[in-house]
């Protein structure tokens, strides 16, 4: 049956007039680490998710996967030959060494969204866009947040310094000086306070922090790191972390409880299940991690970019399920991301715009 409904079709297609001036829609070619590479849960997550948003859009783009290994030399090939297969655009590599390497070499033959974020602040070639989850960019959202956004209203304490509290790990260290560089930006002073040290002295951050007044607690630490700390914090005083410590798997529901009222910025897509953009998307077929849950819904906003910017646009934003997005040609290739804002009540997490 089904063969004589496809030979119906297409006789039925053969007596159409033909329409030389059509064009073919056009192709968006999707660049992921092959899966024997150490990326390929991530992948699988980020393609789950670019596919789901394709679907949904229902536009006539024609989407390519193609897999890679993350060297600089495979990639470049693969953007390569895309080009020669008269692809538009290309969405990926997704490591961070991948795009740095592209960045580097001055980008590639078709413009590229890549799917992670140099490390430098160099502007990118012109010919790429990078978006990503960076740890960095949701510490600098908190602190733009205090100091000139939603947060700062009603402040009357500008003079006071930030603490900002690292912990051991390498995303952690990395929070930290986000923070104090993004504080600093803003002409305010941060003082930090290395964790470590502390660990089995608790008494001694808790008098610390007492003994001075702050304007905010930033919080450069994992979920387990906050819950051991969240004791000693002054009540009185903002206490606002990175989504390291918003978790989601099983094990963290008893840690949630440990982090009351404690702040911190994540995307809609786990926090805002009747935001308008996170109910346009499918679930994963599968249960993911946080982790996974945030690449998938890194795919659906990486092919809504993609979606504008084969068009043409420069400057646009985007409602996304990753945060709410800004592409524009100030900021130097990067797509900002602002995630939201969500505060630990009785264990959940409730989404809030408020942390006093």
């Amino acid at each position: 049956m089904t063969v004589v409904l496809v030979a119906a079709a297409l006789s039925a297609a053969a007596q159409e007039p033909a329409n030389p001036a059509a064009e073919p829609p056009p192709t968006i070619v999707l660049l992921l680490p092959h899966p024997t590479t150490p990326y390929a849960r991530a992948a699988e997550a980020v393609r789950s998710g670019f596919f789901a948003a394709h679907a949904a859009a229902g536009a006539p783009v024609t989407i390519e996967l193609r897999e890679t290994g993350e060297t600089a030399a495979s990639v470049t090939a693969a953007i390569d030959a895309a080009s020669g297969r008269g692809a538009r655009l290309v969405v990926g590599p997704l490591s961070r060494d991948a795009v740095e390497a592209l960045a580097r070499a001055g980008g590639a033959r078709l413009p590229v969204l890549a799917l992670n974020v140099p490390s430098g602040g160099e502007p990118l070639p012109a010919s790429m866009l990078a978006l990503g989850l960076r740890v960095e960019d949701e510490a600098q959202a908190i602190v733009r947040a205090l100091v000139s956004g939603p947060l700062a209203d009603g402040v009357t304490t500008e003079s006071l310094p930030f603490a900002v509290i690292i912990g051991s790990g390498a995303l952690e260290r990395r929070a930290g000086a986000a923070f104090v560089a993004a504080v600093q930006s803003y002409d305010r002073r941060a003082e930090t306070i290395e964790l470590a040290p502390l660990r089995h002295r608790l008494g001694d951050l808790g008098k610390r922090l007492s003994a001075h007044p702050w304007q905010a607690i930033l919080l450069a630490l994992d979920a387990g790191e906050t819950a051991t700390v969240r004791a000693r914090l002054p009540t009185a005083v903002p206490a606002l972390a990175t989504s390291r410590i918003h978790l989601l798997e099983q094990s963290a529901i008893g840690l949630s409880q440990d982090l009351d009222g404690v702040a911190f910025v994540d995307m809609p897509w786990l926090l805002e299940p009747d935001h308008p953009a996170v109910m346009a998307y499918p679930r994963a077929a599968m249960p993911y991690t946080a982790e996974l849950e945030r690449l998938y819904a890194l795919g659906i906003d990486a092919y809504r970019i993609a979606a504008e910017w084969i068009k043409g646009r420069q400057r646009f934003e985007i409602d996304g399920v990753t945060g709410r997005l800004r592409v524009d040609p100030d900021l130097a290739g990067r797509v900002e991301r602002s995630p939201s804002l969500a505060v630990f009540v009785n264990g959940k997490a409730e989404r809030s715009d408020v942390v006093r």
